[in-house]
């Protein structure tokens, strides 16, 4: 169980932005996210710590009894061509698994790449799913990307299989209910006489 919570804080170091701003859902109903065009639901007792910055929306969620963690990470730029969207392919979503994969070997597993696909919304996304297994206790990182908007979204759930298992529920929740606002362009400076 301790390589799966050292994976988990590997994996947050990929994080672009090193300050968080933590908020704790309530005991109350389930919760919803919404902030700068994107918003979800998410599950009460789950805790969601928003990693923001200029270039990117991420936030991660995870509870205390649950070594299960999910990160939803929005591109603020908008993807809205064939071209753009194989850029950012390229520059963001192949570097990250490839990073993910080298955190499982770094700890001494033998990471497993399947592909998979699931629904974001209502896009059927790619994705992949990393197996291993850590101190012989199975898991995986599950990441899937699609355009919500105009806006490129990835989604990544990593943990034990037990606690993926548990988790499923608050995954398929954020999943679903996943809304993005299009983005716009920005404005072109208009000429002065």
């Amino acid at each position: 169980m301790r390589s799966f919570i050292k994976y988990i804080a590997a994996v947050s170091l990929l994080s672009v932005c090193s300050m968080f701003a933590v908020a704790q859902t309530p005991a109350a109903d389930a919760k919803q996210f919404a902030k700068d065009g994107l918003s979800f639901g998410y599950p009460n007792g789950w805790t969601l710590v928003d990693a923001s910055s200029a270039d990117a929306q991420q936030l991660n969620i995870g509870r205390a009894d649950s070594e299960a963690q999910m990160r939803v990470f929005v591109f603020r730029t908008p993807v809205d061509t064939p071209e753009r969207l194989a850029e950012a392919r390229k520059v963001l979503v192949d570097p990250y698994v490839a990073s993910t994969m080298r955190q499982f070997q770094q700890m001494g597993a033998k990471p497993e790449k399947a592909p998979a696909t699931t629904q974001i919304a209502t896009v059927t996304s790619e994705g992949v799913r990393i197996t291993a297994s850590l101190d012989g206790i199975p898991g995986a990182a599950e990441i899937h990307w699609g355009v919500v908007g105009n806006r490129l979204v990835v989604l990544t759930m990593v943990g034990p299989d037990k606690a993926l298992k548990n988790a499923s529920p608050a995954w398929d929740s954020i999943r679903t209910s996943i809304a993005v606002e299009e983005a716009k362009p920005a404005p072109k400076p208009t000429p002065k006489p």
